[in-house]
């Protein structure tokens, strides 16, 4: 999980900002990593302010230092969550879930690797999990809609290029993010306003979890096929070497052949939907991406990054949107 986002609406009558003033003043007493502000939101024509949004925004990556939250991880921060909102007289429940980016990172320390990785994921279907895909980034992946933000990229590449453009040595990337993949999938407002209306409160116990996370990361999968990455020779001499009839042999080579000629997006075009997702499939229980790599790049195999974590328990929001 990297950020959280947590807001209260309260009208500036009450006493909630001077409770609020009293939780912003312990922040320097938890790790780096919390932030509070406030924004007006409603003013009288004399422009007096009527009501302010409380924002406590946290990064749960650089509160913890660590590559990846695990769920020991998430119930600690809630526990200093609950104390640092208690100088206030306030608690968790008091405050709406806004925004939750859930992702997960992967280690790949060969620069030219992570760097041909990308250009493989460019193949990967511009339209998918209700979001859309506008300009190409070469070390990104970005899909957005207006309720949710897919965002799979380069953490050491954007670090660097935040250091080339502010000069600031804390720009650089910090140990933890060091050759870091991140796959993110970032849950806005608007998608925690439908799941609330189908009965999925955007309480903190709903949202920021490790199951919840690790089921909404596995909705990239909609986007971003299973299986490791193989040159096309070797993944022909997997398929060849199945179990499957020669004729699925045969459909497969061939659905595979379409999208290192082009794109997945091309191969949507030339199957019906379902047996476009039965290839899928079908690949995916090989272990073969249906995305290969070119054979002028020098490596002939990467392991995929998207492999996440299983859900332990608990119960979590099942909608969609």
């Amino acid at each position: 999980m990297h950020t959280i986002l947590l807001t209260r609406i309260f009208q500036t009558s009450s006493d909630e900002l001077q409770r609020f003033n009293q939780v912003q003043s312990h922040l320097h007493d938890f790790s780096d990593g919390i932030t509070l502000w406030y924004h007006p939101l409603t003013t009288t024509d004399d422009g007096d302010v009527l009501s302010l949004l409380c924002s406590i925004k946290v990064d749960a990556l650089k509160y913890f230092q660590v590559e990846n939250t695990t769920a020991k991880h998430i119930q600690t921060l809630l526990c200093h969550l609950d104390k640092l909102l208690s100088y206030g007289g306030f608690t968790l429940a008091d405050m709406t879930v806004s925004r939750v980016d859930y992702c997960y990172n992967y280690r790949i320390k060969d620069a030219k690797v992570r760097q041909i990785l990308f250009s493989l994921l460019q193949k990967c279907p511009t339209k998918a999990i209700y979001t859309m895909r506008g300009v190409k980034y070469e070390t990104s992946i970005y899909s957005r809609s207006k309720s949710k933000v897919v965002n799979v990229y380069d953490k050491t590449a954007e670090r660097e290029a935040k250091y080339r453009s502010t000069g600031s040595r804390m720009d650089l990337p910090q140990s933890y993010e060091q050759d870091i993949v991140r796959m993110e999938l970032q849950v806005k407002t608007e998608h925690l306003k439908y799941m609330a209306r189908c009965g999925v409160a955007r309480a903190v116990t709903n949202w920021i979890n490790a199951d919840t996370e690790t089921r909404y990361l596995e909705k990239l999968y909609g986007m971003f096929p299973r299986g490791d990455f193989y040159t096309l020779e070797q993944a022909e001499a997997l398929i060849s070497s199945s179990k499957h009839s020669k004729t699925m042999k045969t459909h497969l080579i061939k659905f595979l052949r379409i999208i290192a000629k082009d794109d997945m997006d091309t191969a949507k075009t030339q199957f019906s939907y379902n047996t476009y997702q039965r290839y899928l499939n079908l690949l995916s229980d090989l272990g073969v991406n249906p995305i290969t790599i070119p054979d002028n790049c020098g490596i002939q195999y990467i392991k995929s990054p998207f492999v996440f974590p299983a859900p332990t328990t608990g119960t979590i929001p099942v909608a969609s949107a």
